[in-house]
């Protein structure tokens, strides 16, 4: 079952600028993560001394609120930046860090005015055009978001993310193979558009389009370790019989990502159904089901895989199990009629 991307989702993250960044680090080992931690009290450690040696300086306020917000931490981000703005009301970036703020806040009014402030200010900018573009659609308003899109573009024809955001748009209104062309014009303006890659290669896969892949394998070349890229480039591997580069692919994500309970899903899948490896299959169900107890798929799939090996008691248990977890399992209910009828036949 492939993952379907959210528009709404992708373009908060974006908005954000830490796609991925929470699970990911989360995810890895505490070393990276400690790390990171230390550089973000550092900078912040040092933005405020900087301030303290210099309270006019209006970037020093920018700078700071830029990590508050990337850390989620909203408050002294609207009170730096309204200081930064205070110190220098002309200067679009401290408009558009305002709207990012405001959005955040769910005030979507003051958003947009906090953008189309920014864009008064710098009349020949695409940034606030593409911020107007983008908060319009994760309004889900199409309409409203067309004009930016292409006035961003006007602006610079050369802008792979103007391009991304009209391929959004015309993917939201109906429209897919306008949406691929779009796609890929970002991406060939911009070959690390990761989002770009990463749409253009789901909606690509849903057309059974076989170049899906290359676009997931080059939105991981983008971002190597990227939970999300990793997932879409093992499943397209499954999806097209590359058994073995597919689980090469879910391997990895178990070393990086030992939570991600689909990585060992589709591993126990792919040994049980297409190669027939079974002592395998149980061995990634019971690593999935570890992780999640209420995995009814996997703890069906196990009691499947028992069933072949003839250890039927054992698959009566699961099938059991997963009656439990979701009454009346249509899988597991015949799982268990297969069963009494071979119990029958003794």
């Amino acid at each position: 079952m492939l993952l379907k991307i959210k528009l709404v989702s992708l373009l908060i993250v974006i908005l954000l600028g830490c796609l991925c960044s929470c699970s990911e680090s989360s995810s890895k080992k505490t070393g990276p993560s400690l790390k990171s931690e230390n550089q973000k009290v550092d900078s912040l450690t040092l933005l405020t001394r900087q301030i303290s040696l210099d309270p006019a300086n209006s970037n020093l306020f920018k700078l700071r609120a830029g990590i508050y917000l990337k850390e989620g931490r909203i408050d002294p981000a609207f009170r730096d930046i309204s200081k930064a703005i205070e110190l220098n009301p002309e200067n679009p970036e401290n408009f558009l860090m305002l709207g990012d703020i405001y959005f955040v806040l769910g005030k979507v009014d003051n958003c947009l005015s906090s953008y189309k402030k920014a864009a008064k200010l710098a009349p020949g900018s695409e940034k606030p055009m593409l911020k107007l573009a983008e908060t319009f659609l994760m309004l889900q308003q199409f309409d409203k978001a067309s004009p930016y899109i292409e006035r961003a573009i006007s602006m610079n024809q050369n802008s792979s993310q103007a391009f991304y955001f009209k391929g959004l748009q015309k993917m939201e209104t109906g429209d897919t193979l306008s949406a691929i062309t779009q796609l890929r014009i970002a991406v060939n303006l911009d070959s690390s558009n990761y989002d770009a890659l990463m749409q253009a290669g789901s909606l690509l896969s849903s057309q059974h389009d076989t170049t899906a892949i290359d676009y997931f394998v080059k939105a991981l070349q983008a971002r190597p370790d990227n939970q999300q890229a990793l997932y879409f480039v093992a499943r397209r591997y499954q999806e097209m019989g590359q058994y073995d580069t597919a689980i090469g692919f879910y391997q990895k994500m178990n070393s990086l990502y030992p939570a991600n309970k689909m990585a060992y899903y589709n591993q126990g899948y792919i040994y049980l159904v297409d190669k027939r490896e079974f002592e395998n299959a149980i061995t990634a169900f019971q690593q999935a089901i570890a992780i999640d107890p209420r995995f009814v798929e996997s703890v069906y799939n196990l009691g499947r895989t028992y069933e072949a090996l003839g250890r039927y008691k054992e698959a009566r248990e699961q099938y059991q199990q997963a009656l439990k977890l979701k009454t009346n399992y249509p899988l597991a209910v015949d799982g268990m009629n297969r069963l009494d009828r071979i119990r029958a036949k003794k």
